[in-house]
């Protein structure tokens, strides 16, 4: 090696660092603009990436969406109130994020709400709006580390959409929920055909697994972003 000419390992580290901070200099800057954020979010390729995204997003994120004029937490709840009695306990807000449609049911008058989110970014912020008697990390899907037959009802608002919960979330999702008792949640227009929902929930009706009560929408679920595809409509059914 000629003098100062610098060692081939210390130009590539020095490349890896360069690179390192542009790419954290570029995801900051992406992370002003709101629909971005969403994007970035929607587009994680696992269920670890999706959970750091949320993490970086999850501060912000109420702000986002009251900015955006997000409905589905006030529909959710008019369907909540349609079919779950108030002293129904405990309910399960699977994929709660921050907690926005757990923070309504409670001013409504439910208790024993019990959170689960894939990101503890998410979570933390959840669990300081106080209205969650319980709060877990952990992927929507199979395996839920929950009894059979556990909860009174399933709420599930925002986490059937692209790169979220796949449709056999919902099998664990009726495992866990009593007989008679209810699962109502939205889902995303792109996936309902395309991901495999629709197959999925009429599997689930021909095999009495449970009764289709009611669909709502489609309805553009954040009529403020720029999002073309932001359309949703909301199931609810009754566990047979």
């Amino acid at each position: 090696m000629m003098t100062g000419e610098i060692p081939t390992e210390k130009v590539l580290e020095l490349c890896e660092t360069i690179y390192t901070k542009v790419l954290k200099s570029i995801e900051e800057d992406f992370m002003t603009i709101p629909e971005e954020k969403a994007r970035w979010v929607m587009s994680a390729e696992s269920n670890k990436e999706s959970a750091e995204r949320y993490d970086a997003w999850a501060e912000q994120y109420d702000a986002d969406l009251q900015s955006w004029g997000y409905r589905s937490p006030a529909i959710i709840a008019g369907i909540v109130g349609r079919y779950i009695p108030l002293d129904s306990s405990p309910i399960l807000d699977a994929g709660a994020g921050t907690g926005i449609i757990g923070e309504v049911l409670n001013i409504l008058g439910y208790k024993g709400i019990v959170a689960l989110d894939l990101s503890k970014g998410m979570l933390d912020v959840a669990a300081r709006k106080g209205v969650y008697s319980d709060l877990y990390q952990m992927a929507l899907g199979k395996g839920m580390d929950f009894p059979t037959d556990y909860f009174a009802a399933v709420v599930c608002v925002g986490t059937f959409a692209s790169g979220h919960a796949p449709p056999d979330s919902l099998d664990e999702l009726i495992r866990i929920t009593r007989p008679r008792g209810h699962i109502i949640f939205t889902v995303r227009s792109e996936v309902y055909e395309r991901g495999g929902f629709k197959r999925k929930q009429q599997e689930l009706q021909l095999a009495n697994e449970w009764q289709l009560l009611e669909i709502v929408g489609p309805y553009i679920s954040i009529p403020g972003s720029d999002d073309p595809e932001g359309t949703n409509k909301v199931f609810a059914y009754r566990v047979t």
